[in-house]
């Protein structure tokens, strides 16, 4: 059993990486330090727009006089692709006309925003003195007539925002200024804009959690000066976190990270930490360096040793650690990896990512610490790492992750509409495609071909009930290794099923679940179907029996789950299965 002198020196540790964890998050909030958008001393005023209750006024900036002009914004007639101020004052859909001369707007080099509590609002548009077609080309600003802009989560923007008549929405990071002369400005909870925000002629929405550096001037909204800082991306950052499993332990780790928002120079990062009771230490050193900041194209590598597992699908580590910290319940499984990749991501359009690598590692393998603590666990055990697989297989396969070394191709590709914030409320879908390939001529020990393939409908009957359906599957050519195959049963599969009890190299698996939230609460109940077939070396047939439950669930708030299902076969010691989830399968 764990000893009283193992109890305190585990708690010891716990209450150690805490604060430690507590203070580096501290230091990490606190330590950077945001620093305004400065112009270049290089900059001269190009032209202005100004609006002061209902009328609006245009001036061009020469080098030895000013051109002005002021009309009534009930004069101004705004076209599909011109806006006419006046006879001699026309916003074209690429340049502003003005007494016969044009002033393009990708001379256009940045913009400052003045206001007055009164309403009146002016933009000041800047241009270099010595101006060229290359030095434009790499300024980042992204400019429109008429169509709509919208900057999707995680695309970033070097440069200025500026749409004349179209609407512009934002939930991704803009670097300087949004600006639209005659649409609608919106930003997303996701959204960063380091700069100021006007509409002169319409309104701008603001969703709750954005993060403005600037101020907003818009009197359609009486959101004038409204001010939210948060914290810079651009810096160094130190981390702390602690987990918690049947192999490693506690484990603490500490992480560095550097993060140039230009995406000019490459991302690094590294992190080293120690497992208390593997006493194995654990490191990670990474690079990546943005290729193409429009389609987010990014080549990265790392080097690491790693406590791994297959089933970073099922749960995440978070909610992994409160089951083996309260009722000594570690729902993975796991082994050692030691090596590096080297990897390719593309993100072309926001909800679609597509990744390649090369992966070499060693694997080793770890027993598991039967004999951790857990705060509601009494006298019970954690149970072995893989202790579900059967025992002469997995005696082999233990000797197996010892002696071997795994290099693999990997591709994926996915999909998901589904926005974090909203939970479920909005009908989405989500896909995944994925290919893994192992052979000697990567210098492997294994030859397998892997595939996965996932899709998922989430939709919204009405306010209240919603229909979730999800379809996953995995098939296989070669010989996987025990640390590459499917398992079917129990949390996030089929959840009237002891966890992990089926094992395979194929498999299908469906869940259909249908949620309905009580008026006024965060409480919701929910009835669902899972099913699922698998096979181990063997091709999926008519034979294989379709394993199948049913039950029923109750929601708090979408962040915690108790279902109890009840298998469809006639096996025995068939009794319902309860699980408690801090995350939804689908």
């Amino acid at each position: 059993m764990f000893g009283r002198d193992n109890i305190q020196a585990w708690l010891l540790s716990l209450l150690v990486s805490s604060l430690l964890s507590l203070f580096f998050t501290t230091c990490d909030a606190s330590a950077v330090e945001y620093k305004d958008y400065k112009s270049s001393k290089t900059q001269v005023d190009y032209f202005s727009i100004a609006v002061d209750n209902n009328r609006f006024t245009l001036s061009v900036f020469e080098e030895k006089r000013t051109i002005t002009a002021v009309v009534d914004r009930a004069d101004i007639v705004v076209g599909t692709d011109r806006v006419e101020l006046s006879d001699d004052a026309v916003l074209e859909e690429d340049a502003l006309l003005m007494d016969g001369v044009r002033y393009p707007y990708d001379r256009i080099y940045g913009s400052k925003l003045f206001g007055t509590e009164e309403g009146k609002r002016e933009i000041l548009f800047t241009r270099k003195t010595s101006d060229s077609k290359a030095s434009r080309s790499r300024r980042g600003n992204l400019i429109s007539f008429a169509d709509k802009i919208v900057v999707q989560e995680g695309e970033f923007i070097r440069g200025l925002v500026l749409s004349i008549t179209g609407d512009i929405e934002i939930y991704g990071e803009i670097n300087q200024d949004v600006v639209t002369l005659f649409g609608e400005v919106y930003v997303g909870t996701s959204a960063v804009i380091r700069g100021d925000i006007t509409s002169l002629a319409k309104g701008v929405e603001l969703a709750r959690d954005a993060s403005i550096y600037g101020e907003v001037y818009s009197d359609k909204k009486k959101k004038f000066g409204r001010r939210k800082f948060a914290r810079d991306k651009n810096a160094f950052s130190l981390d702390g976190d602690c987990n918690y499993n049947r192999v490693d332990g506690a484990s603490l780790t500490f992480t560095g990270s550097y993060k140039d928002i230009d995406s000019l120079l490459p991302s690094l990062w590294a992190s080293a930490g120690y497992g208390f009771a593997s006493e194995r230490w654990r490191y990670e050193f990474g690079i990546e360096q943005t290729l193409l900041r429009a389609g987010r194209l990014g080549i990265g590598a790392r080097f690491y040793r790693q406590l791994a597992s297959g089933d970073d699908w099922l749960l995440s580590d978070n909610e992994n650690m409160v089951f083996t910290l309260l009722v000594t319940e570690d729902f993975k499984d796991y082994y050692e990896a030691e090596g590096g990749s080297v990897y390719l991501n593309f993100s072309p359009w926001q909800p679609l990512k597509f990744e390649a690598a090369y992966t070499q590692e060693e694997t080793m393998w770890l027993e598991a610490h039967n004999h951790l603590w857990s705060l509601f666990g009494g006298d019970k055990l954690f149970g072995d790492n893989f202790g579900r697989v059967p025992q002469t297989y997995r005696e082999a396969s233990i000797l197996e992750i010892d002696s071997t070394t795994n290099a693999f191709l990997t591709a994926s590709l996915s999909y998901n509409s589904r926005k974090a914030d909203e939970g479920y409320s909005n009908s989405s879908w989500a896909a995944s495609a994925s290919f893994e390939w192992s052979n000697d001529d990567l210098q492997s020990d294994f030859d397998y071909r892997r595939y996965q393939i996932h899709a998922a409908r989430y939709q919204k009957v009405n306010r209240r009930a919603t229909f979730m359906l999800s379809g996953r599957a995995g098939f296989s050519d070669g010989y996987l290794p025990m640390y590459k195959r499917y398992y079917l049963g129990g949390l996030g599969t089929l959840r009237g099923y002891y966890h992990k009890e089926q094992m395979g190299s194929r498999f299908w698996m469906a869940n259909a679940e249908y949620k309905v939230d009580f008026p006024g609460s965060d409480l919701g109940i929910s009835v669902f179907w899972d099913g699922g077939q698998i096979a181990n070396d063997t091709k999926l047939s008519g034979d294989i029996d379709v394993k199948q439950d049913v039950g029923f669930g109750i929601y708090i708030d979408d962040d915690f789950i108790v279902t109890l299902a009840k298998r469809m076969d006639s096996a025995e010691n068939d009794n319902p299965k309860i699980y408690v989830r801090f995350d939804n399968i689908f």
